[in-house]
């Protein structure tokens, strides 16, 4: 009777501590805002979370899609959300145009735009551009197209421009020779619905950036280091499951997040992303960053018009948490 009167106190004085908050931390609330919907293109951090890992590093995490006229550096800025994912020229030119924000890691070493065309129409590579009818879906298109053509002294003027709309159709009725895509995307669709073709990385062509980069404000940085670490952590280890499980993590996440999307797409959709974030220094060390070649974007950027001055590179990202990670230290 002793013995249970004492297991029943140390039970009241346990969920008492409970009550009050001191058995265990409260999660941290941390938002990442995505520059996209909930797809495989995310399949990292959104197979983390429904392994339950952001909650185990004490991380209450919540994702956002892109809505249509919310910008995804002004939701961070702003404390929205704390954490961003954009392309590495997005942070160049929110970087000069004063915004106090950095990039901590990168999810692809390369990013996906591409141009494809018909197989038969013998384009291959963007020399054969010269009076061909090129169609592109955004102004960021047009930039790419721009300085591919660029990179194989051309001009804009040397090809017909077509704006097209976000289907394929152009390509397949004729109204453009070459359209802008996505390598995850586009040219597998394409291949499915019958069609041979053929498509050029617009990285190979001088349009060399990061893609889908994480970043967060400079405050962030300063006051809440160990949270991003954690973040970044677990983020990490999400991306290792499911490179590591293509196939099943294409179906958890088309399960949970898109629906109405196909599995198949997705698995190879995920197998591009994989291909994508294990080039250059990438093989070595997952989400990694050089300076030289964030100088190179910069550089780029400037002789095109789209930034009005050139800025360090170290203004744009850090290397701390990647360090962190990978080495257990920081610079």
């Amino acid at each position: 009777m002793k013995k249970v009167c004492v297991k029943w106190v140390c039970l009241f004085i346990v969920l008492g501590y409970a009550a009050g908050g001191y058995a265990a931390e409260a999660l941290e609330p941390v938002t990442v805002q995505l520059n996209w919907i909930q797809n495989v293109q995310f399949a990292g951090i959104l197979l983390a979370k429904e392994k339950g890992w952001y909650k185990d590093a004490g991380i209450d995490l919540t994702v956002t899609e892109r809505q249509k006229g919310v910008a995804v550096v002004d939701e961070v800025v702003s404390g929205k959300a704390q954490i961003g994912i954009i392309a590495s020229a997005d942070i160049i030119k929110s970087r000069t145009q004063g915004a106090g924000i950095k990039a901590f890691a990168v999810q692809l070493q390369k990013g996906p735009l591409c141009l494809i065309s018909m197989k038969n129409k013998g384009i291959d590579t963007p020399d054969k551009f010269r009076g061909k009818k090129i169609g592109t879906r955004t102004e960021a298109g047009d930039l790419m197209l721009k300085i591919v053509l660029a990179n194989q002294g051309l001009k804009f003027e040397d090809i017909t421009h077509v704006r097209i709309g976000w289907d394929n159709q152009a390509l397949i009725d004729g109204t453009a020779d070459v359209i802008q895509g996505y390598m995850n995307d586009e040219p597998n669709a394409l291949k499915k619905q019958g069609y041979d073709v053929v498509y050029i990385p617009a990285f190979n062509y001088g349009y060399d950036f990061y893609g889908d980069v994480y970043f967060t404000t400079e405050e962030m940085i300063a006051k809440h280091s160990k949270l991003i670490q954690n973040f970044l952590d677990v983020t990490f280890r999400g991306w290792n499951e499911a490179f590591k499980n293509p196939e099943d993590s294409a179906q958890l996440v088309v399960e949970k997040y898109c629906p109405k999307v196909a599995v198949d797409q997705q698995t190879d959709s995920l197998k591009v992303f994989r291909h994508l974030s294990t080039l250059g220094e990438g093989k070595k060390y997952f989400g990694w960053m050089d300076e030289t070649f964030w100088q190179k974007g910069i550089d780029i950027l400037y002789n095109f018009k789209q930034i009005d001055k050139k800025i360090p590179a170290s203004d744009v990202f850090t290397m701390d948490f990647l360090n962190a990670v990978h080495f257990g230290k920081k610079q």
